[in-house]
């Protein structure tokens, strides 16, 4: 039996606090540069003469419609503050496919960095460090610059790729190398050589952390399609990082899941949060506060109804005291008066008095009989039909229509008794089969369930084989489907005695072979479901004995069983191996991680298997090589650099070695090693850079005056930048 997978947490978000205010004091008129490493998902930023960046945040805008500022405007939220505020669903981004289009949304976060920094003069007396992606169009730098120089008024700006600074901050060999960046909407290939990128042989994959993430959200969407929860986006990144890892074979890691036995070894199971079921003695606490309640409720109804029969009773008394004393005075009041009197009571004579007295007298003996508990049973008589028997020439034209509708209430009413007779016969013989089966039961109560068990298998045996034969013929290339199809056609074709043969019948029969042949034989091929339901009855009767006097007794599902769903390989994916109660919340709320874990990383080499139309990381990269000389393309491989987002994920530097390996020729010296903190090194390089080599950083420096005469959109190169391609 193989052990339980662990269980985790539910992907939460990390936990989230307001940024603090920082001491600006230290660094008022000194001129040290803030670096802003500007990640399209995480934004990082600081002094760059520490060894950590003051801020770190997700680079989000949110519009707060609720909290409205002293001035009446909508409040925003920038960072952690959008999901502390509760407006994530409302947030939005600067950039668009990796780069800043939005240059109002970058203006607020961009207030949000220097107020957090707490720099409170009229403008910003701070060189600024930017990093930007690879090949960064024009456009963009261009919306930077002109929000750094014109609304803030910058001394300068120098900008930077985060790859190279990550490869700087690793102390990575500038004169040859290879820098595959995983970032979160792209992953570029950046070829270094004779200490500068090489800009025209770079290669970028539209396959990042994002793509991955909404990879593996839609897999777990397929998989467990009724989920009670949203698997947001996020939720799937955290799982990505967190769980998944790059199958170094996935070809075998994924033959290992066919076999039951490895899959909960590579599970994970994430837990969201649910409410749990009560346990039985609150359950049975609160059925007896709801009886009691429905009994004190029953009570207040019966006081209730007692009241209104008691009103009613008074009523029919008072009435009924009326009629006697009119009565009574028919021997007192004079004759013409009192029929008068008779008359406006609303009685036709004295006749109908009397009726309507002894009506009243009885009506008010029920009651009273009713209110002290001795109610008299309704007495059923069987209706009369005087005109069934009589024959029609003594009977009017009315009377010969009244005698048809006699007949059918008579024929009703005998069937009604006939059916009522049926069932009691019924009863009482199952009442009789009951009470011989109690009797063996308690005679022999081994051997009583030997024998209840014995019967329920045989019966079980029974439904499970209809099952599976049922399955069968709804199979169209099963055995038995095309056994009795040919059955049919054989039998079609057969003609009747007498019948002259038609020409051409001695040809083979085809009926089958065409799709409008399988309809006609679902059609005739249809089966009576009584005796499957008078069976699913008889085990159920079976189930309840055995329940309540069997303490080992289990009870298995044949219509279940017969399918095999336990069994099959995308049960255990979803589900376990073990036994498992889908109707427990905590099971509902389940995500069981196994084949997912290896597929989303996958999908970084095989991007087809998302719907990308590219080659994979390591083709690319390969394919990068081979535009230099084969002495080149040995020193780029023996020093291949990985960072960004995504290459947090496990195996990811072995994958790309292995892989590698196989497409270089035999015997070459390769060697892949990844950042010491992917995420970070951005911008630990980009404030290392100007702590180490200063004079290289003043170089590279777009002054004001650069700005005002070169452009907007102008850039400085150095060994860390893109490549300044001039506008025509």
């Amino acid at each position: 039996m193989t052990a339980a997978p662990p269980a985790f947490p539910s992907p939460a978000d990390p936990v989230r606090r307001q940024i603090p205010l920082q001491d600006y004091s230290p660094f008022r008129d000194t001129g040290i540069p803030i670096v802003i490493d500007n990640g399209s998902r995480q934004l990082r930023a600081g002094w760059a003469s520490e060894e950590q960046p003051r801020l770190q945040f997700e680079n989000i805008v949110a519009k707060s419609k609720s909290g409205k500022t002293k001035a009446g405007a909508d409040a925003l939220l920038v960072g952690d503050d959008v999901y502390l505020g509760g407006f994530k669903s409302n947030s939005k981004t600067a950039f668009d496919g990796g780069v800043v289009v939005n240059a109002v949304t970058f203006e607020n976060t961009l207030d949000y960095i220097f107020s957090k920094l707490s720099i409170d003069t009229d403008r910003v007396n701070h060189p600024i460090v930017m990093t930007e992606a690879l090949c960064n169009p024009e456009y963009s730098r261009k919306l930077v610059s002109e929000l750094l120089f014109e609304s803030y008024r910058v001394s300068s700006v120098t900008y930077g790729v985060d790859a190279l600074f990550s490869y700087y901050a690793n102390n990575c060999s500038f004169d040859a190398g290879l820098i595959l960046s995983a970032g979160n909407t792209a992953s570029h290939i950046i070829p270094v050589l004779n200490g500068r990128p090489v800009i025209e042989h770079c290669k970028r994959l539209s396959c990042g952390g994002q793509q991955l993430s909404e990879f593996l959200q839609k897999l777990l969407q397929v998989k467990y399609p009724s989920f009670p929860q949203k698997i947001s986006v996020e939720n799937a990144q955290s799982m990505l990082f967190d769980h998944g890892y790059v199958a170094l074979d996935y070809a075998s890691e994924l033959r290992a899941f066919s076999v039951p036995e490895n899959i909960d070894k590579h599970t994970r199971v994430v837990q969201y949060p649910y409410v749990a079921r009560p346990d039985e003695d609150e359950l049975r606490e609160e059925a007896e506060r709801l009886l009691e309640k429905r009994r004190e409720q029953g009570r207040r109804l019966q006081e209730q109804a007692v009241k209104m029969r008691t009103e009613k009773l008074e009523a029919k008394v008072a009435y009924l005291e009326e009629l006697k004393e009119l009565l009574d005075a028919r021997n007192i009041e004079d004759r013409a008066d009192w029929l008068d009197r008779l008359t406006d009571a609303g009685f036709d004579d004295e006749a109908d008095l009397e009726h309507e007295l002894k009506e009243t007298e009885d009506a008010v003996r029920r009651a009273r009989n009713k209110l002290s508990g001795n109610e008299e049973p309704d007495e059923k008589t069987a209706p009369s039909f005087p005109l069934v028997d009589l024959p029609d020439d003594q009977l009017t034209d009315e009377q010969k229509k009244e005698k048809r509708k006699q007949r059918l209430f008579k024929a009703n009413w005998e069937a009604r008794e006939r059916m009522r007779r049926e069932k009691e016969e019924e009863e009482a013989r199952e009442a009789e089969l009951a009470r011989q089966e109690e009797e063996r039961r308690l005679r022999d109560p081994e051997g009583w369930l030997r024998e209840t068990r014995q019967r329920r298998q045989a019966l079980f045996e029974k439904i499970r084989t209809r099952q599976k034969r049922k399955a069968q013929l709804n199979d169209r290339r099963s055995a038995e489907s095309k056994n009795r199809m040919r059955n049919i056609a054989h039998l079609a074709a057969e003609e009747e005695p007498g019948a002259k043969r038609r020409r051409g019948a001695g040809k083979e029969d085809n009926f089958g072979a065409r799709d409008e042949d399988w309809h006609i034989y679902k059609e005739i091929s249809k089966e009576d479901n009584s005796d499957e339901d008078e069976e699913a009855f008889k085990l159920g009767k079976l189930d309840e004995l055995l329940m309540a006097y069997d303490p080992g007794f289990v009870p298995d599902d044949p219509y279940e069983e017969a399918t095999g769903s336990r069994n099959t390989i995308l049960y255990r994916l979803c589900h376990g191996s073990g036994q498992v109660d889908l109707s427990d919340p905590a099971v509902q709320n389940q995500l069981r991680l196994n084949v997912e874990r290896i597929r989303a990383p996958e999908a970084l080499f095989q991007p087809s298997m998302m719907g990308l139309d590219e080659a994979g990381v390591v083709e690319v990269l390969n394919d990068a090589t081979k535009r230099f000389t084969p002495d080149v393309q040995a020193q780029l491989v023996q020093n291949i650099f990985v960072t960004g987002g995504a290459a947090v994920l496990s195996n990811l530097s072995e994958r790309i070695e292995r892989d590698i390996r196989s497409l270089r020729p035999y015997g070459s010296a390769i060697s892949v090693r990844r950042a010491a903190d992917p995420r970070v090194d951005a911008w630990r390089g980009a404030a290392r850079w100007f702590r180490n080599e200063p004079e290289n950083f003043k170089k590279s420096m777009i002054t004001r005056e650069m700005y005002d005469e070169y452009g907007h959109d102008y850039l400085m190169e150095h060994s860390m930048s893109n490549l300044n391609w001039p506008s025509s």
